[in-house]
């Protein structure tokens, strides 16, 4: 008898002879119903917590819940040697029961962006029922039993990828809240955050450019900045924001709760708060459009704002990496850094036309300067991204030497490495995922490989 035929009748007689018989296990200090999932072909995982020892784990047998000798099952589970990713089969009274013993060290993410929520075609706006129904089959991902993607990483193509935190990247809505105007998030909410909270997953979201007030819109638009009614929406905003990532730090799922980066000189100030978590741990590091979302003095009825460098908040962002370089770290911001024709203007937060409004104190990162024309900030958007990447790669995590970062607004799925322009060295990946409304580019969410302590180890663009 082949090897391959011995392996198709023991498949054959481990799939055919278990049907009418269950076997479980007592395991020391672990509940079984909670690790243990058998799938369609009769096999059971047991995922273990990390850093468990299997040896010794198994302390009694049960066939369809009585209790029998573990000396009558074949190899003796109580005794025998357990090992993380091997097939193990054990047979009793003829019937052969399949079990294989993982680590839970693999978790996935799922990231969308550019949800647009009933803007309509012009935007790749996405209703609310097909946003719900996106999320609900996000939320549901591998609950099946079914692999949505495959993976092809060591140790975790044996996986079912199942979501254990979501992330939407910016533009949730309507231009700043449900009717354009309001800045009210409800329709967004309902059919995204309200779903994870009943599901019990995490959901984390950002602000985009349709979210908080650009510089300017498209033309010579004079609307420009914030406004007193557009600064009442940029709080809205940033509030439906804390107020959902309150709710996932009171529910404990953290390793540890989210703390923002703001710029204490300027506490009275609008701020867009970026922040920052670790779960499962990995640190993630999350700005709202970019980390260089510009300060603000509101405006009053007959004055408009005042505008002030971000370089508190990238100071402390800086302080607090380099405080926890040793933890491996994601990153995420609205903006692409590289995907988009007008990328580097974006990063300049200048519209189509150029125009961009300048901070009234000086900047580390050209904030102030009021001469950098649209030509020209193909070369003055690495005022911004090369010190941000200096920043990124004290961190640990990376990839072939590489941030791992996310990104939407570009609409379309992209992914390609910025290369700082003063060291080489610093290089990051940056993935842009594709709009929900998207029409070219369908496939609409990256689902992300993560490893605990050690990041992002795979990442595959698929349609749910």
């Amino acid at each position: 008898m082949t090897k391959k035929t011995l392996m198709c009748c023991t498949l054959f007689w481990l799939t055919s002879m278990s049907v009418f018989a269950q076997m479980t296990f007592t395991l020391g200090g672990i509940t079984y119903g909670d690790v243990a999932e058998r799938d369609s072909k009769g096999f059971t995982t047991i995922t273990l917590p990390a850093g468990t020892n299997p040896k010794g784990l198994i302390t009694a047998v049960q066939i369809d819940g009585q209790t029998v000798s573990a000396s009558e099952v074949t190899p003796n589970p109580t005794t025998t040697t357990i090992n993380y990713d091997e097939l193990k089969v054990f047979t009793y009274n003829n019937k052969a029961y399949g079990f294989r013993f993982v680590e839970d060290v693999w978790f996935c993410g799922v990231f969308f962006s550019d949800c647009h929520i009933n803007q309509g075609s012009g935007h790749d706006g996405t209703s609310q029922e097909d946003m719900a129904t996106i999320m609900n089959n996000i939320l549901n991902m591998g609950k099946d039993g079914k692999k949505k993607v495959n993976f092809t990483t060591a140790g975790a193509t044996h996986f079912v990828p199942k979501t254990s935190i979501v992330f939407c990247l910016g533009d949730i809505d309507q231009d700043k809240g449900d009717d354009g105007s309001s800045g009210k998030h409800n329709n967004f909410l309902s059919c995204t955050a309200d779903l994870a909270k009943e599901a019990g997953i995490p959901f984390i979201f950002i602000a985009g450019n349709h979210d908080l007030s650009p510089d300017y819109w498209t033309g010579d638009n004079p609307d420009k900045g914030a406004t007193s009614s557009g600064s009442g929406a940029d709080d809205k905003t940033i509030s439906a924001i804390t107020d959902n990532n309150t709710h996932w730090n009171n529910a404990g799922v953290f390793d540890e709760n989210i703390s923002y980066f703001i710029d204490n000189n300027h506490s009275s100030d609008f701020q867009s708060k970026p922040f920052t978590f670790k779960f499962k741990d990995v640190r993630f590091y999350c700005a709202q459009t970019y980390w260089f979302q510009k300060l603000y003095k509101k405006p009053g009825w007959f004055t408009n704002a005042t505008y002030y460098a971000p370089d508190g908040v990238i100071s402390a962002l800086n302080t607090f990496v380099e405080s926890h370089a040793d933890e491996a770290s994601v990153w995420m911001q609205h903006y692409p850094w590289l995907a988009g024709s007008d990328c580097n203007r974006w990063w300049l937060d200048q519209n189509d036309k150029g125009l961009y409004i300048t901070t009234s104190d000086e900047s580390l990162y050209g904030s102030h300067t009021s001469g950098i024309a649209y030509n020209d900030a193909n070369s003055a958007n690495t005022l911004k991204k090369d010190p941000l990447s200096a920043i990124m790669m004290k961190a640990a995590g990376k990839v072939d030497g590489k941030v791992q970062h996310f990104s939407g607004h570009y609409h379309r799925f992209y992914d390609a490495t910025y290369t700082n322009t003063v060291a080489s060295e610093n290089k990051v990946h940056d993935y842009t995922v594709a709009a929900n409304g998207n029409t070219e580019q369908t496939n609409n969410a990256f689902v992300v490989l993560f490893k605990r302590g050690e990041g992002v180890k795979e990442v595959i663009q698929t349609q749910f």
